[in-house]
């Protein structure tokens, strides 16, 4: 029927061959994929705060850096202040990690930003900041002390981390 030669006849089998398996990989729904997770003995969880677009709790590998788990909160916000940090410092298991960057003016901050503060999240965030719009905003950093929540200890935590415009 078609005279072709063996070269030839090799090549259209090939292709054959190709689409076939093509064809399986499409109906199948695409080639699996199955990242590798690693195992309780392998993994830690670590806290990764401050200047990152997601702070929260995130599960790594055993042996993962600093520098990775800023990747994994999405990483680092243009106020980031990375210097003072070992990036390539191997995490612990349950460790916390703060990522400074410029210091958040409670007067002025968003609820959103204020919850970039360790501890404090949405509803903390709230109060703050209806404290502030009650009080005309707040004279001396230790007046956050006042808004219901926030005690000496969380207080000790953010005040390095805050600043009333000056």
């Amino acid at each position: 029927m078609w005279n072709l030669t063996r070269e030839e006849q090799g090549v259209l089998l090939f292709l054959i061959a190709v689409f076939l398996v093509g064809m399986g990989i499409k109906l199948l729904g695409g080639i699996p994929y199955s990242p590798k997770l690693p195992s309780s003995e392998e993994s830690l969880r670590v806290k990764i705060s401050g200047a990152v677009k997601e702070p929260g709790w995130y599960e790594l590998a055993k042996g993962d850096l600093v520098i990775e788990g800023i990747k994994k909160a999405g990483g680092a916000l243009p106020q980031a202040d990375l210097k003072g940090l070992n990036l390539g410092s191997s995490l612990k298991d349950e460790e916390e990690v703060w990522i400074p960057g410029e210091k958040i003016d409670i007067n002025r901050a968003s609820p959103q930003q204020l919850t970039y503060l360790p501890g404090i999240g949405p509803v903390l965030a709230r109060r703050i900041v209806e404290y502030r719009e009650q009080n005309d905003g707040f004279q001396d950093i230790s007046e956050l002390q006042n808004v219901p929540g926030i005690g000496q200890i969380k207080f000790q935590k953010i005040k390095d981390k805050i600043t009333l415009p000056g």
